[in-house]
């Protein structure tokens, strides 16, 4: 039983994946129910707020119709010539005795407008100066207007007063209004004031709402929805409400903007459904506030029948959900304690099934690592073992016989060769190689090579492989052949294994070949000789094949040699053209120098990088030659010289020396080009210069013109005019022009002398000419700049 609880609580038992798959079957009714709660819940809201919508969209477009035959109404007494005169009193500091007169006309429109606007319950005008309302067909004094309009002790005389004299104010603010019975009762008026003349009040216009027709409309929208509505303005004063009590102050007018018009309030033990519109004319919003537990009933029997059919659901399916859990679980249940004895148990967070699957699993991933281990072992070993070998280190616990039979390598004959591999260019495989990192990229490429390499050999000798370094060696036991025919053999399969992996892979190796050698104790002689042959891939080139019998003869005619021929006169040859910037010629020099060194007779692998870099050192030269130290790009360059010296082959040197070569060219172009254009530049300002002097010199000669100073300067006038022009950024009949306009105002405004004077004076033959230039220049004639100067 203990054991039973125990699966209960596991959470990766498999009992607990069944319950949860239980589960989820027996709330899909009770998500189902949730489901058609929530959208009837929904359905409802929508139905409430589109029917609060409509009646607020109704309220609002009556209230938009009002309040636009209110601006109306306040745009024709604004504007009425009659009552602007009242207002103004401009007209009455004059002829005070049609004051009355004008009175008694102006509250006659005020008749007609009444007619025509049955919107407004009451208007009238009030004049400030006077201190007198003007009504239609009659006209009070201001006392006398509010006592029998307005009168009521919660908006007394000084309150209204302040309205009517405020400045430049126009909206709606809540009035008290005495009706036709003498009661006092909430009203809304539209009131519109005058601007302020020498900071005093001039006057206002007043329109009152027909109230009736207002609190009809809103009641109409209470009796819908049970609720509340009210009107506010922009400041979120109320205006109008169907409340017979005050507003609760805390009423959060902000949430209306944030929240779209539509959000819940509470006030105390109250909560609130709150829908706002905004009006299309002004800055009114209309409110309607409905209780919320009105807003719910209609939800709240959908509400008890969805939980109603959830509790059923749940206690039902429960019931079944265990039954059927025991039923099913008690066979699972004793297979896993069949195992228990057999094995370590089942593990927490694991579940039955995994129990079973992990412990299959492990016996045969242990055998799997068996293997792999026994292997790598085994090939750790032969390397190891080929190492010493290679290196002639045969000492050890076991003879070297044992040690091949050990590692299963057959021995065809006694005599051995070796292959050093050295692999070029990564680049290309290992962009193909994609998902590894480097070190897992370099290790397939060993792989290959060396799954290759075997293969190949093994068809005609026995070859084994090992690394070395930066290297692979391949220890070569030959066959019972001639030698001739054995060494044809071993480079055949060289050539053959570059070929293979340059096509397949992308793999591009060299490869040196030793001499044949005797018994397994010439081995690291033989390993030595292909060292040896390696070394002259600085002068063979990458991806050659380089048998050392070959290079040992090559090697011993280089040895004989003197060094290397490069008398001073081609040094100095190639300097000149490097200086001059002549890049052909200093290629075709170089050519034939590395022509005369490598072509003509052998160079040792020393000597010729000893000749490479005492070639850039002329380089070097040459650029000093041409300017300071810290302008030399090659001194201030030294990793190319280190990667030149560090070049794997002669091809290598000689691109990296050419490429010196031509950035060297190119930079003394560019210095002799800077040189050059300094010079003309200079060339430039200098005759620039002259030109300027020339002309300050003779402006006032009439006869100076273009013409005059290109036979000055022995020049064609045209390019002279534009050559000064690019220089100056003024043609030179522009600046000529220039300096007489300057000299003429000069006399005009100091000498005061005559417009004629002026233009004589300054070089001009004809005034008509001058005047031109004048107003051209300055933008108006010469008399009108004289007249300026003397006023």
């Amino acid at each position: 039983m203990g054991n039973n609880q125990g699966l209960w609580f596991n959470r990766r038992s498999v009992l607990l994946t069944w319950a949860l798959s239980y589960l989820v079957v027996l709330l899909l009714p009770v998500v189902c129910s949730t489901i058609v709660y929530m959208q009837s819940s929904k359905m409802l809201a929508h139905e409430i707020h589109t029917a609060n919508d409509s009646l607020l969209k109704q309220l609002r477009e009556m209230m938009d119709k009002q309040i636009e035959a209110v601006d109306r109404l306040n745009f024709e007494l604004t504007w009425n010539p009659k009552v602007r005169e009242l207002v103004d009193q401009h007209k009455y500091e004059t002829y005070p005795e049609d004051f009355l007169y004008d009175l008694h006309n102006a509250t006659k429109d005020l008749v007609l407008y009444q007619s025509a606007y049955t919107v407004a319950d009451l208007f009238y005008v009030y004049i400030a100066s006077r201190d007198t309302v003007l009504l239609p067909g009659v006209y009070r004094d201001a006392q006398f207007a509010y006592d029998e309009h307005h009168r009521s002790e919660a908006f007394r005389f000084e309150d209204w007063e302040h309205i009517l004299q405020s400045n430049k104010f126009r909206g709606f603010v809540p009035m008290v209004r005495t009706d036709e019975n003498g009661d006092s009762v909430p009203a809304l008026a539209y009131v519109s004031t005058y601007d302020y003349e020498n900071s005093q009040p001039t006057g206002a216009n007043v329109i009152m709402i027909d109230q009736p027709k207002l609190l009809t409309a809103i009641n109409h929208i209470e009796a819908f929805n049970r609720g509340h509505v009210i009107i506010a303005d922009a400041n979120h004063q109320v205006l109008v409400s169907s409340l017979n009590k005050a507003l609760p102050s805390e009423l959060p007018f902000s949430e209306l903007e944030e929240n779209g018009g539509t959000f819940l309030w509470e006030s105390g033990e109250h909560r609130y459904e709150v829908f706002s519109i905004r009006s299309k004319v002004s800055g009114l919003r209309y409110i309607s506030l409905i209780p919320s537990e009105l807003y719910w009933q209609k939800a709240e029997l959908v509400r008890r029948l969805t939980l109603l059919s959830i509790t059923v659901s749940l206690l039902g399916g429960g019931g079944l959900m265990y039954f059927f859990l025991r039923k099913n679980y008690n066979p699972v249940q004793r297979i896993v304690h069949a195992f228990k004895n057999k094995s370590k148990g089942l593990e927490k967070g694991a579940n039955e099934f995994h129990f079973i699957e992990r412990a299959l699993d492990d016996t045969l991933s242990e055998m799997e690592q068996m293997m792999v281990q026994m292997k790598q072992q085994h090939y750790t070993l032969r390397s190891n073992f080929l190492a010493r070998l290679l290196n002639g280190k045969l000492g050890g616990e076991l003879p070297p016989e044992e040690s091949l039979s050990t590692f299963n390598m057959e021995l065809l004959s006694e005599d051995f060769a070796v292959l050093l591999i050295c692999t070029e260019d990564h680049d290309v495989f290992f962009e193909r190689a994609h998902g590894k990192s480097e070190n897992e990229k370099l290790h397939l490429l060993h792989f290959i090579v060396t799954n290759v390499m075997e293969e190949l050999v093994n068809k005609q000798h026995r070859g084994y492989m090992t690394e070395s370094g930066d290297l692979l060696a391949c220890l070569v036991s030959l066959s019972e052949k001639s030698p001739e025919t054995r060494m044809r053999e071993l480079l055949q399969t060289a050539h053959s294994a570059q070929d293979f992996l340059a096509e397949k892979y992308s793999i591009y190796i060299t490869v040196s070949i030793s001499g044949i050698h005797k018994g397994l104790e010439q081995v690291s002689h033989a390993y030595q000789e292909a060292l040896d042959a390696m070394e002259y891939k600085l002068v063979m080139g990458k991806q050659e094949i380089l048998p050392y019998e070959e290079i040992e003869k090559y090697y011993s005619h280089a040895e004989n040699d003197s060094g290397y021929y490069y008398p001073l006169q081609l040094e100095q040859q190639l300097m000149n053209y490097v200086k001059i910037g002549d890049l052909d010629s200093g290629k075709a020099i170089l050519e034939e120098i590395l022509k005369m060194n490598f072509g003509m007779h052998p160079v040792s692998v020393p000597v010729a990088k000893c000749f490479i870099l005492d070639l850039v050192g002329t380089l070097i030269k040459g650029l000093a030659e041409l300017g300071s130290g810290s302008e030399n790009l090659l001194i201030q360059n030294p990793k190319r010289i280190d990667k030149l010296s560090s070049a794997e082959t002669l091809t290598d040197m000689r691109e990296q020396l050419m490429e010196m070569l031509q950035d060297a060219c190119e930079y003394a172009g560019a210095k002799r080009q800077q040189n050059v254009q300094a010079a003309k530049q200079k060339a430039l300002d200098d005759l620039t210069s002259e030109v300027t002097a020339y002309i300050d010199a003779n402006y006032t000669d009439p006869g100076l013109n273009v013409s005059m100073l290109g036979i000055h300067f022995d020049m064609k006038p045209t390019y002279l005019s534009k050559l000064y022009k690019d220089q100056t950024g003024e043609g030179l009949l522009s600046s000529i022009n220039r300096r007489r306009i300057e000299r003429a105002k000069k006399l005009i405004s100091e000498e005061r002398v005559t417009v004629n004077e002026a233009a004589e004076h300054s070089g001009f033959n004809d005034v008509g000419t001058f005047i031109r230039t004048f107003k051209k220049i300055e933008g108006i004639t010469p008399g009108k700049y004289k007249d300026i100067v003397e006023e």
